[in-house]
């Protein structure tokens, strides 16, 4: 009889931990539901660099991933990312201080887009010197702001975030037997 009564009590958890399992499954799917972007405090407001710099800042990092189809660096506040990095890393900060005076000096600012973008490429091109460390610096600094953006991820790459899937059929060809 306690066998009995166990083997119940059982049938009766695991009746209503389906019921529990599958009404979670219902509260997790968001496949109707747009991404929520959450703003930073620091996305308005520069913490390191003067207004002069991050104006410069934004130039070069637009012209690094220019505005197309999708949003430019600038557009997804790139610049500010930068300025965020700057701001909890005293070495880089002091190095990226370094080099947009050096950039300044260039004549970046004062160039059209044209000249901007030859002076971008001239700088990529020369290996194992100055311009070209100050070149990878700022672009690897703008690749990685924009790519954890919005614009960056859902916009220019198309991803979707980590969507619930009711079903995953997995592979389709027939040489992996799927």
């Amino acid at each position: 009889m306690w066998w009995t009564m166990n083997t119940r009590r059982s049938l009766l958890k695991a009746t209503a931990g389906l019921a529990a399992a599958s009404s979670l499954l219902e509260a997790q799917d968001h496949s109707q539901h747009g991404f929520v972007q959450v703003e930073k405090p620091s996305a308005k407001v520069a913490r390191f660099f003067s207004k002069q710099e991050m104006s410069l800042l934004e130039q070069l990092v637009e012209q690094i991933i220019p505005r197309s189809e999708s949003p430019g660096a600038a557009d997804a506040k790139v610049h500010f990312f930068v300025d965020y990095q700057a701001h909890t890393n005293a070495k880089l900060g002091a190095q990226l201080k370094k080099d947009l005076a050096w950039v300044r000096k260039q004549g970046f600012a004062k160039g059209d887009a044209n000249k901007q973008v030859a002076l971008l490429t001239e700088w990529s091109k020369t290996k194992e010197t100055e311009p070209y460390r100050v070149f990878k610096r700022i672009k690897d600094l703008t690749i990685d702001g924009y790519y954890g953006t919005k614009e960056g991820l859902t916009q220019e790459l198309g991803w979707n975030a980590n969507t619930f899937l009711r079903e995953f059929k997995g592979c389709t060809h027939p040489e992996h037997g799927a």
